[in-house]
């Protein structure tokens, strides 16, 4: 008896510690790097910024003190909240803007230019999700994936460093 009791407790005890669906990239072919993937090709994001609004952009290059940027893959996220909260945001409901291209460019944190990989119009469903923020440290871990119109998938994932924008 005591060893069903046992199995039994080890089973709950991994039941609830395993991770939630929203905390790993499915099909990443990132590895350990952080940045997003589409169509199979990863497109690597080494900086978060975080606005005063509490947008997230993840960069592939430094942005300049007024938001700006060229040639750069990025990813952009705009909730409801106007600072960061751990926490998940879905199409449809608290995930107000999100965009993602390659080769793009920005000014004052907005993208003007490149290959739009997602945005609202050919997006079916997805969510952006904060798993863990340190403030004093400065530190993020947040995962996405959206569904496109025409059944790809875009996902990413980024953990470590931000910084705060002034733009």
């Amino acid at each position: 008896m005591k060893k069903y009791i046992y199995y039994a407790a080890l089973s709950c005890l991994l039941a609830f510690t395993s991770c939630s669906v929203e905390e790993t990239v499915p099909n990443n072919t990132l590895g350990n790097e952080n940045g997003f993937q589409y169509n199979s090709i990863a497109y690597i994001t080494d900086m978060v910024y975080v606005t005063p609004e509490g947008d997230v952009i993840l960069t592939s290059n430094n942005l300049s003190d007024n938001g700006s940027a060229n040639d750069v893959d990025v990813a952009v996220f705009k909730t409801i909240e106007s600072t960061l909260v751990e926490r998940s945001y879905y199409v449809g409901g608290d995930l107000t803007n999100y965009i993602t291209v390659a080769n793009g460019d920005l000014n004052q944190g907005e993208v003007i230019d490149g290959e739009f990989i997602l945005e609202e119009s050919i997006v079916s469903s997805g969510f952006f999700r904060i798993v863990s923020v340190d403030r004093n440290k400065k530190e993020i871990h947040l995962i996405f994936e959206f569904q496109r119109t025409d059944g790809e998938l875009v996902a990413g994932s980024f953990n470590g460093n931000y910084a705060l924008s002034t733009f």
